[in-house]
């Protein structure tokens, strides 16, 4: 298009009614376009609707006067893409889980769960476990499983406690999942039990914290008001989603 088809009167015109992802792009078209997008007063219209605390100081020293508020629009309204996660030197084959639950002072089960086991969900959940119990099995929500062989009783009238230990086969080092954590929430129409214990991550990541290990107890009824436990789920919530992603994040563990 000629330039005297498109008189920069008309864009000043146009381009105050666009957003910002529009105004960008009209930068691209020429350069008329582009002297008359880059503007100033274009952006703090702008920052204005999304920031206003940036349009209230008048003064030399101001946000918008010294960045400028294309700048500061630019730097920080427009969407980040996401990177995709490296692929993580762990593998599942590479791990072993020391699973160990106590009730009281007695130990009430006590194996050693290879990783690909963890990694697959229960197949085959017992008779009798209530619909609710059905459905979570059934979710596609991310969580590792460890099935319970044989099945043990436990009744929430004692402490019920468990710790978790990985083994790295590769090299040989262990990192410390769950450290005799206590299930301190039952949810009865759930059929489950819950217990957390914050991760312990290496000093070569000082600003990864507080994340937390969640353990849960399937459960089903037994005999004499008691409950037995079918399986042991193990997830990270938010922190991780996916298989690569726990598998990152036990990368990051203090392994010693």
């Amino acid at each position: 298009m000629q330039e005297g088809l498109c008189p920069e009167e008309v864009l000043k015109a146009v381009f105050p009614l666009l957003n910002g992802e529009d105004l960008a792009s009209c930068m691209c078209v020429a350069k008329l376009w582009r002297d008359a997008a880059k503007e100033d007063y274009l952006w703090k219209r702008l920052c204005s609707c999304k920031w206003p605390s940036t349009c209230q100081d008048s003064s030399p020293l101001a946000i918008g006067t010294v960045r400028g508020f294309h700048k500061l629009y630019a730097n920080f309204a427009r969407k980040y893409r996401t990177r995709p996660l490296p692929s993580p030197k762990l593998s599942f084959q590479d791990l072993e889980f020391y699973v160990d639950v106590w009730v009281g002072d007695c130990s009430a089960y006590s194996t050693i769960v290879p990783g690909p086991v963890v990694q697959s969900r229960i197949g085959n959940p017992p008779a009798g476990i209530c619909e609710s119990m059905q459905n979570h099995l059934r979710s596609q929500a991310y969580k590792m499983t460890i099935p319970v062989s044989p099945r043990f009783q436990v009744c929430f009238n004692e402490d019920v406690c468990m710790s978790l230990l990985i083994r790295r086969r590769d090299d040989e080092r262990i990192a410390c999942l769950v450290g005799r954590s206590r299930f301190a929430y039952i949810d009865g129409p759930e059929y489950r039990a819950h217990a957390f214990d914050y991760l312990r991550i290496s000093s070569l990541y000082p600003f990864v914290s507080e994340i937390r290990a969640w353990v849960a107890l399937l459960l089903v009824d037994a005999n004499g008001g008691t409950m037995e436990v079918f399986g042991i789920e193990l997830d990270f919530l938010d922190a991780a989603n996916s298989d690569i992603e726990a598998l990152c994040l036990l990368e990051i563990l203090d392994w010693k």
